[in-house]
């Protein structure tokens, strides 16, 4: 590309993803598939074992039986597939380890998901270069999405959230690249994207109106191209649309049946006002409280529409609609999961603005000094908070505050929840605590179960400062999912006497994959004299 070095030294789409995919490895956690993650983990196991997409588990509760009387994952393609490589896997290593085959599966299920997570950072660094960003712009960006965002977090999970993000990474590049050069093959390029992305959730055809919108505006002066280009995009798509259809039908027994509908049935009545504020402003699920780079983001809007106002339209008019749909969501939350879950999605596009703020043309030094200072800390932040995410299991510390929740505030009457009559683990009434309520904050609470697991304290010990002891004398027994709560991650699933060897072999050997060299001369600041006073001064009022 014109004004990119080829130098070797020059940080690469392959060294974002081979050092994050490392980093990754590194920190890859050690518990099995829980939850949603159960369906589509088991689909991919029966896939490979009998070519079939029945599985053995309902899920949720309240999932409709499919052809045959069997129970289908309602989850979409592509979220099973993934997972398919690991449950090759997992089948090659139960027959050589039968015994151990449970205990792999908490690895196994986690290879398609890391992958993924570590090519979300790849796929945005690729995406700014190509929007004109340099290098060291896009890699301060990628580094704060992998490293100081939640898709750190989601990318141990084998939910479907990995598969998600990077598909929506694929689609917004391809979109931009399709309106800034309208060619058959970006357009059938366009086409796949979407076809991926619908089939990573069926959700993601909200996103096509602001998609169409998006090229007619850029490309209504040439409306011949942008004609042909619909067309090639369809051709591109039109897999994606027999996979669906061929998916539903197995499963349903209809090509326009997704089973989503029957199990959302009435749950699409949230006020917007207050999904909106849940997602970006509630005590436990605030959107900028769980990735704390999208705060320094903001700072960054005014330069992006103005700069490129075409990347800030794309993204206005792709994430904000679906924002809007899953703000009416009663889950509106993502149930149990580590801050937003149906957002994260989106953490790649609402971090572009962060590139903004890395500007290598700033002569003047207290500005370069506070941006500078406002990337480290917005980095280390993350780093906190993601670190406090992958340390447990979401389900431990939700399921104390649970445990809490019932005795000191109460056990909720759910015979008239949602999902009535089946049970609703995930209905407002379960889980306001750790969504509103600041004694139950999960990054704090995650805190507080960390520095008492790491000095083995019992839970009586544990309790004294917990978070919800600035407002109540009372101690309640939460011994039970206090045992059972342990620090996830996969150096300790290792017998005792093998642990600390399979530490460091393992760690030194992931570490020296990782092109440190290359990232650190690409984000190292440039070395950019003072200049003249005037010209000082006339910088600081362009910034």
């Amino acid at each position: 590309m014109p004004g990119i070095s080829p130098s070797r030294r020059s940080l690469q789409t392959s060294d974002v993803f081979v050092g994050f995919l490392c980093l990754y490895l590194l920190t890859i956690g050690r518990s099995p598939p829980l939850g949603d993650a159960i369906p589509m983990w088991e689909a991919a196991q029966s896939l490979v074992r009998h070519g079939s997409l029945a599985i053995a588990t309902r899920w949720p509760v309240n999932a409709p039986l499919g052809r045959g009387g069997h129970s289908y994952p309602v989850s979409a393609l592509l979220a099973c597939l993934v997972h398919v490589p690991g449950a090759i896997l997992q089948a090659i290593l139960s027959a050589a380890a039968p015994a151990r085959a449970a205990q792999l599966s908490v690895l196994t299920s986690q290879l398609g998901p890391v992958v993924l997570g570590a090519l979300t950072p790849a796929l945005l660094f690729r995406l700014l270069l190509q929007a004109g960003y340099d290098r060291r712009q896009a890699g301060w960006t990628a580094l704060l999405l992998g490293a100081g965002t939640s898709v750190w977090v989601y990318a141990h999970r084998p939910y479907s959230e990995a598969v998600q993000t990077v598909c929506f990474v694929l689609f917004l590049g391809t979109l931009l690249r399709a309106a800034e050069t309208p060619t058959r093959a970006c357009f059938v390029r366009l086409g796949l994207a979407v076809a991926l992305l619908v089939n990573s959730k069926n959700v993601y055809f909200a996103c096509l109106p602001g998609a169409l919108m998006f090229l007619f505006l850029r490309l209504r002066i040439r409306p011949r191209e942008l004609r042909a280009g619909l067309r090639w995009a369809a051709v591109g798509l039109a897999p994606g649309i027999a996979a669906l259809a061929a998916y539903n039908f197995v499963r349903w027994g209809s090509i326009a049946n997704s089973g989503y509908g029957a199990v959302t049935e009435g749950a699409w009545r949230e006020s917007v006002f207050f999904g909106l504020w849940g997602q970006l402003l509630s005590p436990g699920r605030s959107l900028f409280l769980f990735s704390p780079p999208l705060i320094l983001g903001l700072f960054g809007i005014r330069r992006l529409v103005k700069r490129r106002p075409a990347v800030a339209l794309a993204i206005a008019l792709t994430v904000f609609p679906l924002i809007l749909v899953y703000a009416r969501y009663l889950f509106w939350s993502g149930d149990w999961g580590w801050g937003p879950r149906y957002l994260v999605f989106a953490l790649p596009a609402l971090i572009i603005p962060v590139a903004e703020l890395v500007d290598p043309a700033t002569p003047l030094p207290t500005l370069r000094r506070w941006r500078r200072f406002g990337l480290v800390g917005a980095l280390l932040a993350g780093l906190a908070v993601q670190g406090l995410g992958m340390a447990f299991y979401w389900d431990d510390f939700i399921s104390i505050a649970r445990r809490v929740q019932y005795t000191w505030l109460g056990r909720p009457d759910l015979r008239g929840s949602m999902m009535a009559p089946y049970p609703c683990f995930s209905c407002f009434d379960e889980l306001y605590s750790v969504e509103w309520l600041p004694s139950m904050q999960p990054i704090e609470g995650h805190a507080w179960l960390l520095r008492h697991k790491l000095a083995r304290d019992d839970w009586r010990v544990a309790q004294r400062d917990a978070p919800w002891a600035r407002y109540t004398s009372l101690t309640f027994d939460i011994r039970e999912p206090y045992d059972y709560a342990t620090i996830d991650w996969w150096p300790l699933f290792a017998p005792p006497g093998r642990r600390f060897p399979l530490v460091i072999l393992s760690g030194l050997f992931l570490l020296s994959l990782i092109p440190v060299r290359v990232w650190a001369a690409t984000l190292r600041p440039p070395s950019t004299p003072d200049g003249d006073p005037e010209a000082a001064r006339q910088a600081e009022r362009r910034a």
